[in-house]
């Protein structure tokens, strides 16, 4: 049994599922039973009611068989009384047979393994069989010749046995063993055919007892073993091809998990059972594809989060490069460049920008020196967009380009810089501020391989992000420059503040100018200065107040006279603008103090008119060791300064004019009181004279008066009275002006105030 079972499972592979193994040589059906396995499996009935249907079949068959087997035994049972007689007999000799095989099998033993205790033994055993056969009783007479020779041939083997054992006790192994294949063995086998005869010849006899019987008990029998073999067949066949039908679907599905656990997607379960083993494959393809989709979209997804995250990462490191280095554009653009060509894949990348009307490479990676020389030399102007190049291509239709081959590309006419370059394929992508294109992002491979669309938004990216660099980078340098220009204007609007302050708060013109000219000097960044005063009469400049300058410097410049005619200082006023000599020593021109500045160590020199409408007022006059020209910026400062020098000077002569007027003021009013006086004496006492005695002649003290004569005093005396009147008015005044009339608030009468004035009049 052991056997049979190794050479069962070592014929063909073994399945294992849940303890069970199945031979491959047992579960692969053959063409017959594979139609067998087919129509049980495309039954529609579930796995519980086929294994339901198998057990009933087979428990009908083993009724059906218990039936026929009762029936034949029921006949059987007749025969048996007649046959014991003869069973006994044939018992005998069976007993004989089977003592002879037993004996027979001791003695091969013995003589095998050459054993001298055991061959003693079977000596034994066959004397003590010989004299069991001398005395059996119940021998017939047709057997009495077959046992005689049952025992000769006793006699020859133990007479052969005893030889055997007498060489092996002498150590002749080789003649034992001739003797037993010569003489034992054909012995034994004549003795086994004579017991053979003999239990035949006994049974014969029970053959012809039984002969009535043997047609009804072969026929029972037949039907007996029919009946009992088909049961076995079809319960075999049932298991066998229920089993199959349910293994080899449960091997396609355990298959299939493995291949799906193992991350194969694409296979399916093909199995044609309609019971719940097809739902379960059909459960388990559907699962697979459902596996194999989510698989790919996890794969998918999982590869766009490592780009997404790559890109993150990437953006994270650029914004830091931006947020970090501000001030250092070309640290964000080459960092932009290198995470743009190491996330594209590209060989080559570089950013082109827009500086003083030509694109310039201003960051690359990957290319030669040699292109980058090429390219630094013959930089693309701003107009020159066209599609000979991907960066005209570019300028022309603002928006990203790209070339899948330069070689093939009819319009591409800068083969020397792709050559240079070392690329096949080129990605261009616009830098655009507000519409306005500032500079292009370049992507090249060495191989025609085209950008994909998700290569192409992250080169899109990339440049927008280049933008945005640029431009933090320009409203950087804008925000320091209007810094420092705020600066500058505070400084300025302090000094100015302060020139102001010193402007309105004294009016001694030396103070005033000396406060310029040192704010002017410290905001122009220059080592001295001086403010020249242009005096009208003698038609010179005068210097009136400096600073920065030595004693020496100011005396020399004090004695020297300059006039409209004379160069710098005197024609920067008919010029109406600033003069400037930016190197005194490289100046062939030659004016006043030039020699004198010089020697002085002053190479720069600026100045600037101060000029009224129509009028000339002086010169503010800057210097400076180094040489240069002037900034504008300063130009325009010390403009301002010199027209607050302007001012000044203007606010000394008007000073000048106010106190001449004053004092004329205080001449008129000496000369209106002493009128007054005058007045007051010489015209009211004569007047009341007057007015006295033409009211005595009115009043006719003299006589009477005719009457035009009447009328003509009457008229003297109204006049006079308005005189009298005007001239206390005038007393009133001064009075009001000296502060010594107090005025009181009385009724008054209009129509006096009518008369007086219609009088008047």
């Amino acid at each position: 049994m052991a056997s049979c079972e190794y050479n069962i499972l070592a014929s063909g592979s073994t399945w294992r599922s849940s303890g069970v193994t199945f031979s491959a040589s047992w579960t692969k059906p053959n063409s017959i039973t594979n139609w067998l396995v087919g129509w049980v499996a495309r039954l529609p009935a579930r796995v519980q009611t086929k294994l339901l249907i198998a057990f009933l079949s087979i428990v009908g068959l083993l009724i059906v068989l218990g039936a026929v087997g009762l029936q034949v035994l029921s006949g059987v049972n007749d025969q048996t009384n007649e046959l014991i007689k003869l069973q006994r007999r044939i018992a005998a000799y069976r007993q004989v047979q089977h003592d002879t095989t037993t004996q027979l099998y001791g003695i091969s033993t013995a003589l095998l393994l050459q054993d001298n205790r055991m061959l003693d033994t079977a000596l034994r055993q066959l004397n003590q069989f010989g004299y069991d056969l001398e005395r059996m009783e119940f021998v017939a007479k047709a057997e009495v010749e077959v046992l005689g020779q049952v025992r000769q041939e006793y006699e020859k083997l133990t007479a052969g046995v005893t030889h055997v054992a007498e060489l092996v006790r002498a150590g002749r192994t080789e003649e034992a063993r001739k003797v037993q294949l010569d003489e034992i063995i054909p012995s034994a086998d004549r003795l086994e055919r004579l017991t053979n005869q003999l239990v035949n010849m006994a049974e014969a006899d029970m053959v012809a007892a039984i002969e009535t019987t043997e047609g009804a008990y072969g026929t029972s029998r037949l039907i007996v073993v029919s009946f009992a073999v088909g049961s076995i067949l079809l319960a075999l066949g049932l298991g066998y091809i229920i089993s199959w039908s349910l293994i080899e679907p449960v091997k396609k599905i355990e298959t299939r998990l493995s291949q799906i656990a193992a991350g194969d997607f694409a296979q399916r379960v093909a199995v044609a059972n309609r019971d719940e083993l097809g739902v379960l494959a059909a459960n388990v393809n559907q699962t697979s594809d459902q596996l194999g989709r989510l698989y790919q979209e996890i794969e998918t997804r999982t590869q766009q989060l490592d780009e997404a995250l790559q890109q993150q990462t990437a953006t994270a490191d650029v914004l830091k490069v931006i947020s970090r280095s501000t001030f250092d554009l070309q640290v964000v653009l080459d960092t932009l460049v290198e995470s743009a060509v190491r996330l594209c894949r590209a060989d080559k990348g570089g950013i082109v920008q827009l500086l003083d009307g030509v694109f310039r490479y201003v960051s690359t990676l990957g290319y030669p020196p040699s292109f980058r020389a090429y390219v630094d030399a013959n930089p693309l102007p701003a107009l020159a967009a066209g599609r000979g190049s991907a960066v005209g291509r570019v300028i022309e239709e603002r928006r990203i380009v790209q070339i899948e081959d330069v070689t093939a590309d009819p319009d591409y006419r800068v083969a020397l810089i792709a050559e240079a370059g070392g690329f096949r394929t080129v990605l261009a992508a616009p830098l655009l501020r507000e519409g306005d294109l500032v500079g292009v992002f370049v992507m090249t491979r060495a191989e025609p391989q085209p950008f994909s669309p998700k290569e192409i938004a992250l080169v899109e990216t990339f440049a927008d992000q280049a933008v945005i660099a640029i431009e933090n980078a320009r409203l950087f340098e804008a925000v320091q420059a209007r810094t420092r220009e705020l600066a500058a204007s505070v400084g300025e609007l302090e000094a100015l503040g302060e020139v102001s302050k010193a402007v309105n708060s004294t009016l001694d013109l030396d103070t005033v100018l000396k406060t310029i000219v040192a704010k002017a000097v410290q905001l122009s960044a220059t080592d001295a200065g001086t403010i020249y005063v242009f005096s009208s009469t003698r038609q010179q400049f005068r210097p009136r107040a400096n600073f920065g300058m030595s004693d020496e410097l100011i005396a020399a410049v004090s004695q020297q006279t300059i006039g409209l005619a004379d160069m710098g200082i005197g024609d920067a006023p008919g010029r109406c603008m600033p003069v400037q000599f930016p190197d005194l020593g490289k100046e062939t021109s030659s004016f006043l103090v030039r020699k004198t500045i010089l020697d002085a160590g002053y190479r720069g020199i600026l100045i600037v008119p101060l000029l009224r409408p129509n009028k000339i007022v002086g010169a503010l006059v800057v210097r400076r060791h180094k040489p240069g020209a002037f900034d504008e910026q300063v130009v325009h400062l010390l403009e301002t300064f010199a027209a607050q020098s302007v001012v000044a000077i203007q606010n000394a002569k008007l000073f000048r004019e106010i106190e001449e007027k004053g004092e004329e003021l205080e001449a008129a009013s000496r000369h209106k009181s002493q009128f007054l006086a005058n007045m007051s004496h010489e015209l009211r006492t004569p007047l009341n004279s007057v007015l006295g005695f033409t009211e005595l002649l009115v009043d006719g003290i003299y006589g009477e008066l005719p009457d035009k004569a009447k009328a003509t005093v009457a008229r003297v005396q109204a006049n006079g009275r308005h005189l009298l009147g005007l001239i206390n008015d005038v007393l009133d005044l001064s009075k009001i002006e000296a502060g010594q009339l107090t005025l009181a608030i009385e009724d008054y009468s209009v129509a006096q105030i009518v008369r007086s004035t219609l009088t008047a009049v």
